[in-house]
């Protein structure tokens, strides 16, 4: 039997290849848009791989909440393994529907990928609540280094599904990612076991039995966890029905071709791969508050809406109308070429909206531990996933039309309520934070603002012990005369008042 250390890093490998596997499942439409409607046996309209994109995220508006429930009442990571053998049942249906004919294709395919979007949210939440307790001091790092890790899923699928679509057709490009994302429920079972006998080692259980009951508990959740929700809902909003649409769009508006389309949808996955490790390393070294966290999440999906915009509605090369249809649609005869696509200006604002979206992402999952009540992790785990696909789910059946630059608007303006919900959540946890900094509270109990008759003075030279203690340095005692109280106190501590 591995160390303790060492079963840790094998519940790691474990959930990172089980997130790699789920991602890639997950994207495997997104690049195949134009073969599935036009390539037998699938022939799809556009009104039904809408439709595939909203069954697919529709379920986890209230899924994620069942399993927050479900794993505070029977542990996280049982519930993480049942809804892996969902997954995995999915997976399976829709790589068998590569093999039927007519309209029974089009019907696996649609079960498979409910049941898929049934377990998706639950397996990428569910891991929180059985891997951070046992890497707190790392936590913020180990979340970049798992978003690296399955945003690789997303990227390989972009990467690879041109290939195998050109070496197989769809009954290859659909059969590939479906053996894999079934292959993450054999590392699920054996996270499940590495867990339970990690918790036999250590206090996790224990934990567990403490647990306030849910309906007492969910009553001291404060304001600022829900504006985190809606600005967490407006990333995944603004970005995640980009990749069921974007390569259709980039192919229609800019004539570019299916696989450069789906290199350029590389770019959101992939600045999180590459920016995800190294920024979660950074927040874990600087101990980055809750505030500073949440200012960082508004000013990183600021940049999305301008970029969702110009891709709506930029034209090519020389403030040309649109281009004409891709060559594949070209009538025969005489038609003439198409122009050469203009690459430059949608592959910058892809790269914008990519990198806005991998800071947002990351800090999504870097602040959960810290806006949530450690005894209610699992159901506001539970809760924050339902929140992130509420607007995927939604937007494609509610909003969606045939104008694909019309929808892309309709996402700029999801990223611009996204941003006023952080910022105001930004606020409120300055607010909400700011008495509660022991050092401060000490230092205010220390010196009264009410006996300093030069209080301007000393207004600012608390304001800098204050920022001392926000950076995690040692405050330095005030000492002096007229009033001010020399030394610290001990004792309860005493809210900061100015």
């Amino acid at each position: 039997m591995p160390s303790p250390c060492g079963r840790r890093c094998l519940l790691v490998a474990c959930v990172a290849y089980g997130l790699f596997a789920n991602h890639w499942a997950r994207d495997s439409l997104g690049a195949l848009e134009v073969p599935l409607e036009s390539d037998a046996p699938y022939s799809l309209s556009a009104r039904r791989y809408n439709a595939l994109t909203s069954l697919y995220f529709l379920p986890n508006i209230g899924v994620p909440i069942l399993a927050g429930v479900l794993a505070h009442r029977f542990g996280a990571a049982a519930t993480y393994a049942a809804f892996f053998a969902i997954a995995a049942a999915g997976n399976g249906l829709v790589g068998a529907s590569v093999a039927a004919g007519g309209g029974g294709a089009f019907g696996l395919l649609l079960v498979g990928r409910a049941l898929m979007g049934i377990a998706y949210e639950a397996v990428d939440v569910l891991p929180i609540g059985f891997v951070s307790p046992r890497f707190r001091d790392t936590w913020t790092a180990l979340v970049g280094l798992l978003n690296g890790v399955n945003r690789l899923g997303s990227v390989t699928n972009f990467l690879l599904e041109p290939l195998l679509y050109r070496a197989g057709g769809l009954p290859l490009a659909l059969s590939v990612p479906s053996a894999v994302g079934a292959s993450g429920l054999l590392t699920a079972l054996l996270a499940w076991r590495v867990d339970a006998s990690l918790s036999r080692a250590d206090e996790a259980a224990a934990q567990r039995a403490e647990e306030e009951p849910l309906r007492t508990s969910l009553r001291s959740l404060p304001r600022v966890f829900f504006l985190f929700l809606l600005g967490g809902a407006c990333v995944y909003g603004a970005v995640v029905p980009f990749w069921f649409i974007g390569a259709k769009h980039l192919q229609s508006r800019f004539g570019m071709p299916l696989a450069t389309a789906d290199a350029l949808l590389l770019l959101p996955e992939g600045m999180i791969a590459l920016v995800a490790p190294p920024f979660g390393l950074l927040m874990d070294r600087r101990r980055w508050s809750l505030t500073k966290r949440l200012y960082w999440s508004a000013a990183s999906l600021a940049p999305i809406p301008v970029a969702l915009l110009l891709l709506a509605w930029l034209g090519p090369a020389g403030g040309a109308p649109a281009l004409a249809p891709n060559v594949t649609t070209l009538a025969a005869g005489n038609s003439p070429p198409p122009a050469a696509p203009n690459l430059l200006a949608p592959a910058l604002a892809t790269l914008v909206l990519g990198t806005g979206y991998a800071f947002a992402q990351n800090l999504i999952w870097a602040s959960l531990t810290l806006v949530a009540p450690p005894k209610l992790l699992n159901l506001c785990s539970g809760l924050t996933g339902s929140s992130l696909n509420l607007l995927p789910s939604a937007l494609p059946l509610l909003f969606f039309g045939a104008n694909s630059s019309t929808n892309l608007t309709t996402l700029a303006a999801v990223g611009a309520v996204g941003v006023a919900a952080y910022s105001w959540a930004a606020v409120e946890s300055t607010a909400r934070d700011r008495p509660l900094l022991p050092a401060a509270a000490t230092v205010a109990a220390a010196a009264p603002l009410t006996a300093a008759p030069d209080g301007d003075d000393f207004e600012e030279r608390l304001d800098a012990l204050v920022e001392e203690a926000v950076q995690g340095e040692r405050p330095r005692r005030t000492a002096g005369g007229g009033g001010r109280a020399a030394g610290a106190t001990g004792g309860e501590d005493a809210p900061l008042t100015r």
